[in-house]
């Protein structure tokens, strides 16, 4: 670590990678904060391990993870080579319309290369390969086995409010005290950061949440290459009322993952007899057929999400200095649609964007928070809205549902129905789902009107 500081000061912590897509959402804020700090810390509640194995702190760590290609994109970018470490690694790229086979609300995509790539691994493969990248950064520190025990706050002079720092706790339940000039907080859906607010004097954070009552049962298997059909990954997505789905993907090694989903029920699969059954009420034969060919390789788990949350950062007209929020923290998704990672890594370009401008102008840190959270609220706008616009349809999903969504799930049935005939249609819709491209593509009035008239004749 050179001793001059760099543009925007000497210390930054990222806190937390424990909870579902905050590892990469770590990842990405560490790495882009190193070109603008001297020091990046990255803190966590779990040992820092040199593995690929799952670890205690992310719940949904054994199940199915794709990383879409806006992610990938964002993750190059602020970590040059890291997806080719993890195709060296393992991970699995496949062609989105070609090797994918997806059934969504009644219907088969067609099979096209429109050239939209995604990649299959393991959760514990894709954070163990970022974490060794990120540990050849030499500003950056990782350090495990400390649990954020309260930020700490400058309570007097011209500075008063802003945060300096946080206090850890660590294994042998000592306390320390690490100082730095931008906190990064990380913690998920748990993130005490609204509550802290409140306890300062700040607004309350607004909130928007549903109800999804989502569950994930999955495994490991051995299965011949071409149990899937040929396809590398395969997705059967319910049409509602329909509750059922399921994912088969290819990962690394050779190995399968399935996992099952639902919502609303209490009695998971247990068994691999109990995953055959559930596969074969989904609505598509696929999973079960996999299933049937394939031999389980590990334990079978479950995972329960109730709640999607989106916290409206941005709306607040004053937030600490020294403080940001990212990922999990920020917005927290239906999984079955993938966005968690990617939407972290993306909202880490933004924060790469805000920081190097600054850097560039000398303005330093003050007001950050500004210019920071509404670039990370398009990124999470974007993801909310299409993953209520499915949840919105389930009678049993309370909170705050989408008030379009029988219009936009009608609207989303045509487009479907025309997809085979239209590839550009295709392309943009897959754009959209990938991150790489906003609805405003696909939404124009022509695409609407037909898209309406197609819904309405089948």
């Amino acid at each position: 670590m050179g001793e001059a500081m760099s543009g925007n000061g000497l210390r930054a912590v990222v806190v937390g990678r424990s909870m579902a897509g905050l590892a990469a959402a770590a990842a990405a804020a560490a790495a882009a904060l190193s070109r603008h700090f001297n020091e990046v810390i990255i803190v966590d509640r779990d040992p820092d391990r040199a593995t690929a194995e799952p670890r205690p702190g992310v719940g949904q760590g054994h199940h199915y993870h794709a990383l879409a290609q806006g992610g990938q994109q964002a993750l190059e970018r602020l970590l040059p080579g890291a997806v080719a470490e993890l195709q060296a690694a393992g991970a699995v790229e496949f062609s989105f319309a070609l090797d994918f086979r997806f059934y969504d609300s009644g219907t088969w995509h067609p099979n096209r290369d429109l050239g939209f790539t995604s990649l299959n691994a393991t959760r514990g493969l894709i954070e163990h390969v970022v974490l060794e990248r990120l540990r050849r950064e030499s500003a950056v520190q990782v350090r495990g086995s400390c649990k954020l025990e309260r930020l700490l706050f400058q309570d007097a002079g011209a500075e008063a409010g802003r945060v300096i720092g946080l206090e850890v706790r660590g294994t042998d339940g000592a306390i320390e005290s690490i100082t730095a000039d931008l906190v990064i907080d990380c913690t998920g859906r748990v993130s005490k950061v609204p509550e802290v607010l409140v306890q300062r004097g700040y607004d309350p954070v607004q909130q928007f949440a549903l109800n999804i009552g989502i569950s994930y049962t999955s495994a490991i298997f051995r299965a011949p290459a071409d149990a899937a059909g040929g396809f590398k990954s395969v997705a059967v997505l319910p049409e509602p009322p329909a509750k059922r789905g399921g994912f088969v993907a290819m990962l690394q090694d050779g190995a399968w993952i399935v996992s099952l989903h639902t919502r609303f029920e209490k009695e998971l699969p247990k068994t691999y007899d109990e995953m055959l059954a559930f596969a074969e009420t989904i609505e598509a034969p696929d999973v079960a057929d996999f299933l049937g060919r394939a031999t389980p390789e590990s334990e079978i788990r479950s995972f329960r999400k109730g709640e999607a949350i989106w916290r409206r950062f941005d709306k607040l007209t004053r937030f600490p200095d020294g403080l940001l929020v990212l990922g999990d923290a920020m917005a927290s998704f239906n999984p079955i649609f993938g966005q968690g990672m990617s939407v972290a890594w993306l909202e880490a370009g933004a924060l790469d964007d805000v920081l190097a401008a600054r850097s560039a102008s000398g303005s330093g840190l003050d007001g950050i928070s500004g210019e920071f959270f509404p670039a990370a609220m398009t990124v999470s706008r974007a993801a909310w809205n299409s993953s209520t616009l499915v949840d919105s349809a389930y009678d049993e999903v309370t909170g705050d549902r989408n008030p379009n969504a029988a219009r936009n799930i009608h609207l989303m049935k045509g487009f479907r129905r025309l997809l085979h005939d239209d590839p550009q249609l295709h392309a943009d819709m897959i754009a959209v789902g990938q991150m790489t491209a906003t609805g405003d593509a696909l939404f124009t009035p022509d695409r609407m009107a037909r898209a309406m008239a197609a819904a309405e004749t089948h």
